[in-house]
């Protein structure tokens, strides 16, 4: 078995190739070959535009071809109190055979770095998906010439520990070739192989998060979807001729009943409320705040609320996901959105908000189970053009999380924080409207 690195060195002559004695830059010299009646620069890159952690004096196969998306991501601290460092690798299987991710390792640096951070095949298995899988789902296995989207999340105790670049070494297994795929450049892949592979060089950014104001307000909101594990928020979608994650950083609101314990549809409704009727969540009507200063750009307000509650509507049009939208210019090319407001909202195009105003207010219009506030920030009037961007608000009360069983747990270290991004399933209390 051949492990890191992988490489497999084609016994193969091309023809028409030159050997590489003839090979001008082949140890990564740099300068001009002069050829008859010409004169060509190499450039300056000793390597040839080789990444670190791969061989510049032999021909060698990778069979994935490894990128970072946001390869410039923000460091934003969650209400677990680490600092934490989204983004994602589209991983290209460029081979005849299926194969399957088992550990990704960060490394500090470059490939000799140190090891910051680990997930196992069991960690990959929660957090990869295929690209246009017919189910938004976990799944590490990756078909011949698709592509897989590996979520990273990775943590750090304080900012100042976050390494300023990093890359990434990836195992993965590969199935026998099959029939199907057989032939062609298939006999350079010997079967039963396992594979490590360096790939996906990112530098963090030097910027800070964007600090608001809480979009909400009063005791009791559950961050029912939101960074940074999977959720239908990490989905990859093409935008503009580019993978974007136009909802890295959004959270779905909804107001919840600590009381009853594990949540339950009740919890989610006032006290003798039906779960059939909008007006009986909690959540419905609440009022929405500007989180900050700013121009309103986007105003739709005549969607109406959808009727059947916990039911996903299956008749919008992707502009129309959104139901009822107010986003707003906050400054320095940031806009905030927030998405399924109430019909009706008095806020207008053109209209100037301050911090803590009410803007609009909570509803169930748009792609929507049920009652519930969708909020970002992002680079593009568009929701999902520009870049997601990461946010802390300035003030909040972290209560604890709901687990896997919808148990609420109280913790840890219940209590008052300021500047933090609340972590998906993450339960906070805001402070009341002014």
């Amino acid at each position: 078995m051949r492990r890191s690195p992988y490489f497999l060195v084609a016994a193969f002559v091309l023809a028409g190739c030159s050997s590489s004695s003839n090979q001008a830059g082949s140890t990564g010299t740099t300068g001009t070959i002069a050829m008859p009646g010409t004169t060509v620069s190499t450039g300056t890159d000793a390597r040839g535009g080789i990444p670190a952690g791969y061989p510049t004096d032999v021909d060698a196969l990778s069979p994935l071809v490894i990128t970072a998306l946001a390869p410039n991501p923000i460091p934003v601290t969650g209400t677990d109190g680490k600092v934490h460092v989204v983004y994602e690798l589209e991983v290209l299987n460029y081979s005849p055979r299926v194969a399957t991710v088992t550990r990704l390792e960060t490394l500090a640096g470059g490939p000799d770095g140190k090891v910051v951070a680990t997930l196992d095949a069991e960690a990959l298995a929660e957090r990869t998906n295929v690209v246009m899988d017919s189910e938004l789902k976990p799944n590490p296995v990756i078909p011949v010439g698709r592509t897989g989207v590996i979520l990273v999340d990775d943590g750090y105790d304080s900012v100042s520990v976050v390494p300023g670049s990093v890359t990434h070494r990836l195992s993965a297994t590969f199935a026998p070739i099959t029939a199907e795929n057989a032939g062609g450049i298939s006999r350079l892949w010997p079967s039963g192989e396992s594979v490590s592979q360096i790939g996906g060089p990112v530098t963090t950014s030097a910027q800070s998060p964007v600090v608001i104001g809480p979009p909400l307000a009063g005791p009791g909101w559950l961050a029912s979807n939101g960074c940074c594990g999977f959720s239908t928020h990490r989905a990859m979608l093409p935008y503009a001729g580019r993978i974007n994650g136009g909802e890295r950083f959004a959270i779905d609101w909804s107001k919840v009943d600590l009381t009853i314990n594990p949540l339950t549809e009740a919890s989610f409704l006032k006290p003798g409320g039906v779960a059939t009727r909008n007006e009986d969540y909690l959540s419905y009507g609440e009022p929405l705040l500007a989180v900050a200063d700013g121009s309103i750009v986007t105003a739709i307000s005549d969607a109406p609320d959808n009727t059947a509650v916990g039911v996903q509507p299956t008749d919008i049009g992707f502009a129309d996901l959104g139901g009822n939208v107010v986003t707003i210019d906050i400054g320095n090319g940031v806009y905030a959105t927030y998405n399924h407001l109430a019909p009706g909202s008095p806020t207008k195009v053109g209209n100037k908000v301050t911090r803590g105003q009410i803007i609009g207010h909570l509803g169930n219009a748009g792609s929507s189970f049920g009652p519930h506030l969708h909020f970002q920030l992002q680079r593009s009037v568009g929701s999902h053009m520009g870049d997601n961007v990461p946010f802390e608000i300035n003030t909040l009360t972290y209560l604890g999380s709901v687990g896997d069983t919808d148990r609420f747990t109280s913790g840890p270290n219940a209590g008052a924080r300021t500047n933090q991004l609340p972590l998906k399933r993450s339960v906070v209390d805001f402070p009341a409207a002014p």
